[in-house]
């Protein structure tokens, strides 16, 4: 004798799977959003930390701050938003050219933060311009001489932000860098 299954236990084996079904769109939900403010707090990170490691590795590398210099024919000047290092420039083996230096700066302009390289003729530094960030907040460089020659260290402090369905990340990173001032 054949069994068939019972109104009740298709309306009960129906509501079960809708049940599952239900709880497992909510997890897809729920783990979408965990990983789209994931993605933000990622991107507001790499930017702080980018912008930080730019002036860090530049810094460090410098003779000392300049005032102004002129990256592919627009001038930049050193201030609260812009830094601008003058580094000796290097050759392909590392060595020290005389009398020869590179530039490179820092500057916020609105949410994006960029790095300016000028290198000498001879140096094996690159120069261009690279974007450094897009989720910018704000950007400051504190010196701690005013006569920029004789700054033997900047703070630089960057405020990131990133936002997600009405959320927003924030990232600040603050460092002293020491400049090497060879």
């Amino acid at each position: 004798m054949s069994r068939a299954f019972t109104l009740i236990e298709v309306l009960v084996a129906a509501a079960l799977s809708a049940v599952l079904l239900l709880a497992i769109t909510r997890l897809y939900v729920v783990y979408n959003r965990v990983v789209l403010v994931q993605q933000a707090s990622i991107k507001a990170t790499l930017g702080a930390s980018g912008i930080v490691d730019a002036a860090r590795v530049a810094g460090m590398q410098a003779r000392q701050v300049v005032a102004a210099h002129t990256f592919a024919g627009a001038n930049y000047s050193s201030g609260t938003t812009t830094a601008i290092f003058e580094l000796p420039s290097i050759d392909a083996s590392g060595a020290i050219v005389g009398g020869a230096y590179d530039y490179i700066g820092i500057h916020a302009s609105g949410t994006e933060a960029y790095r300016f390289a000028d290198a000498a003729p001879g140096s094996s530094r690159v120069s261009g311009e690279k974007r450094l960030t897009d989720v910018l907040d704000a950007l400051s460089f504190t010196y701690d001489n005013p006569s920029f020659p004789s700054v033997t260290s900047v703070t630089v402090s960057a405020t990131t932000s990133a936002a997600v369905r009405g959320e927003t990340t924030y990232t600040h990173m603050r460092e002293r860098i020491d400049l090497r001032n060879i």
